[in-house]
């Protein structure tokens, strides 16, 4: 942990120097000439002050790294003393020294990686955790206070907070080798082999290429585990492409944001989530991947399905459409090896993480080498083996040459996967000081019993006191997610929330898989809403419009949390799943019909939806009363929706201002 942390955040400022260095030099003549335009005024002041400190920012980046590299030093040469003896012999003043510097250093780069939000929350905790705030407070808040050697302490120097053993541990281990996986796997092509197979799906479909984001979304979603990454890097060529079609601006941005969002919660990674999740309920890292199987299935389903009746609603249906060239899944084949070998550790040899991520890396290293030389020297498949060396171009077709490609690929792969991975240690860091600085002040525990307290309310005469219970917790995990990277807020609502909802008698890995989900929805929920921000930015739709699309997209993302805590057999697999699954399935699809308010054939009237929303409701949530109500609502929604389907049929809308219509041949 003292060296991931350490040699982690050294390799985020350096890259960050490197990264505003070749800015500054692309940019040098615009930035000269808009500087020779300044004038004397209090604004134009403040632009030179900026402008100043935009030169001096990535010399003080490379400070940082080298200061970043000699704490990791200290720490590292005194981890014996630190860990064992100082708790008795006492710190010296250099050790909290150290200590301040850690801190601000896991701040430092989380403001410059995640925005200020997150580092705000951690300049918070360590303000309320003072002794010149805590003892002022009042009610659950007050707490004795700590002196800024016990938050030095607590924070860093005594081998916790930046060194959380359950945040920074599986960072250094089990999500380093996953996020490293990630980049060889770009390095050599797995991503665009994604967004080739989506791109000719759109082609093949009624709904044409919208559908790509979706896809291409939900992969790397569950790699990146950040939704506003994921909507930036996919949404720059999904987006365009979807407003070819004659999608609005607001809704193609929608569409984007909302299946970034989701991708989060697809096994086996989760966006690293699914790793945290397993250490912090202490159960094993298989569990949390087959509980997160069917709350993804559930969400993407009804993703799908809203994008297909969006489309169909306003005509915006593709009228260029052609079979799907399945030879084109011959291209990625060789991928197939190392996602067995994956599959093969973790399931059936049942590896660690760890383990497994190894394996998998030096089964696609291996296999690339192998694919190469098969493509370039044998000369089967149409691909070029090409890399660039210090600027020239070496090319695969000998054997030699094919080495040398394979093996700069490779190292690529590990830089990419090493720069992807430096910006979140620093966002790790952060967390585990304000997960044991709020520990420290008892706020954690004395927040479990007030929320378990709450068990005792009841609505109307009925006891509701875990609905009341998981209201909060859906606004909690909300809240703490605006503007945060899902982990990050899964593990403040992990810490906070989520304990006390298990007193209350709700399954562990239920209830983490629940503050979890409206973690990651924060990504798409107003006043923040990273992730439509970003979409609609690309789009140059207006944000608010954006918003509310996203909102009706994903509206079964705010119930499906509810449904598989009254239907535990969602999460904890047995024979009531396969009841249990369909029926509240066909449910997220009645709440979809009645948000687009379209059943695939026809508008809907309010009535009809209402009715919609009624039947979704028992689907989801009549085992409450008796499971015979979820069936019956369950069939009577699949019913009038295969008569919308099948007697009805699907009409183009012939409202000149809904978008291009195509010839109608295509509708077959």
């Amino acid at each position: 942990m003292i060296l991931f942390f350490g040699i982690g955040i050294a390799l985020y400022y350096l890259d960050y120097a490197h990264r505003t260095f070749r800015n500054e030099n692309a940019d040098g003549d615009f930035a000269a000439a808009d500087s020779s335009t300044t004038g004397g005024s209090a604004g134009d002041g403040l632009e030179r002050v900026r402008r100043a400190w935009e030169r001096i920012d990535p010399y003080a980046a490379l400070a940082l790294a080298v200061v970043a590299l000699l704490t990791m030093y200290h720490v590292y040469t005194n981890f014996t003393r630190l860990d064992e003896d100082a708790y008795i012999l006492g710190y010296t003043t250099t050790d909290h020294l150290v200590g301040v510097v850690l801190i601000a250093l896991a701040i430092d780069t989380t403001r410059r990686a995640f925005g200020t939000v997150i580092a705000a929350v951690a300049v918070a905790a360590i303000a309320y955790a003072h002794a010149a705030v805590g003892p002022r407070l009042f009610g659950v808040f007050q707490h004795s206070g700590q002196s800024w050697e016990q938050i030095a302490e607590n924070g860093a120097i005594g081998i916790s907070g930046v060194y959380h053993e359950t945040l920074m541990g599986i960072g250094s281990t089990w999500v380093a080798i996953f996020i490293m996986f990630a980049g060889i796997a770009k390095a050599f092509g797995l991503m665009e082999f994604v967004r080739e197979i989506g791109t000719e799906l759109g082609t093949s479909l009624r709904t044409g290429v919208v559908q790509i984001a979706v896809i291409s979304s939900m992969i790397m979603g569950s790699i990146t585990g950040s939704a506003a990454a994921n909507t930036a890097t996919t949404g720059s060529f999904t987006i365009p492409m979807i407003k070819d079609q004659g999608v609005s601006d607001d809704i193609a941005a929608s569409i984007e944001a909302v299946a970034s969002a989701g991708g989060q919660m697809l096994p086996p990674v989760m966006g690293v989530a699914a790793f945290l999740m397993a250490d912090i309920v202490q159960v094993p890292y298989l569990d949390i991947v087959r509980a997160g199987i069917i709350p993804a299935a559930l969400f993407y389903f009804s993703v799908c399905l809203a994008v297909h009746f969006t489309i169909l609603k306003f005509g915006w249906i593709s009228n260029d459409l052609s079979s799907f060239r399945w030879r084109l899944l011959l291209k990625g084949i060789h991928f197939t090896v190392p996602m067995g070998v994956l599959l093969y550790t973790l399931v059936y040899l049942r590896y660690t993480p760890l383990s497994a991520g190894m394996n998998t890396i030096f089964a696609i290293v291996g296999v690339m080498f192998v694919r190469n030389f098969v493509v370039g020297v044998v000369g089967i498949g149409s691909d070029e083996v090409t890399a660039e060396i210090l600027g020239r171009e070496v090319r695969g077709d000998d054997l030699l040459g094919n080495l040398v490609a394979t093996s700069k690929q490779t190292v690529d792969g590990f830089k990419q996967g090493g720069v992807d991975m430096a910006p979140l240690v620093g966002v790790l860091a952060a967390m585990g000081v304000i997960v044991k600085l709020l520990e420290g002040t008892g706020l954690t525990a004395r927040v479990a019993t007030s929320i378990v307290s709450l068990g005792d309310v009841s609505l109307l005469g009925f006891g509701g006191g875990l609905f009341v219970v998981l209201v909060l917790a859906m606004i909690a995990s909300i809240l703490f997610g605006l503007g945060m990277p899902t982990p990050a807020a899964y593990i403040l609502v992990a810490i906070l929330v989520a304990k006390p909802i298990t007193e209350l008698g709700t399954p562990p890995i239920a209830t983490h898989m629940f503050v979890f989900y409206f973690a990651m929805l924060s990504a798409i929920t107003p006043p923040v809403a990273i992730s439509v921000a970003i979409g609609s930015r690309i789009a140059g739709a207006n944000f608010l419009d954006s918003c509310k699309q996203a909102l009706r997209l994903g509206a079964p993302g705010f119930v499906i949390p509810y449904a598989f805590i009254a239907n535990e057999s969602l999460i904890y697999w047995s024979r009531e799943t396969l009841i249990a699954f369909p029926v509240v399935l066909a449910g997220t699809v009645g709440l979809i019909v009645a948000t687009i308010g379209f059943d695939g054939a026809r508008e809907l009237s309010a009535p009809a939806r209402g009715l919609y929303i009624a039947a979704t409701l028992c689907a989801m949530f009549g085992s409450i009363v008796h499971v015979g109500v979820q069936i019956v609502a369950a069939a009577a929604i699949v019913g009038v929706l295969a008569h919308a389907r099948y007697v009805v049929g699907y009409e183009r809308p012939t409202d000149p201002e809904s978008g291009p219509h195509p010839d109608t041949s295509t509708l077959d």
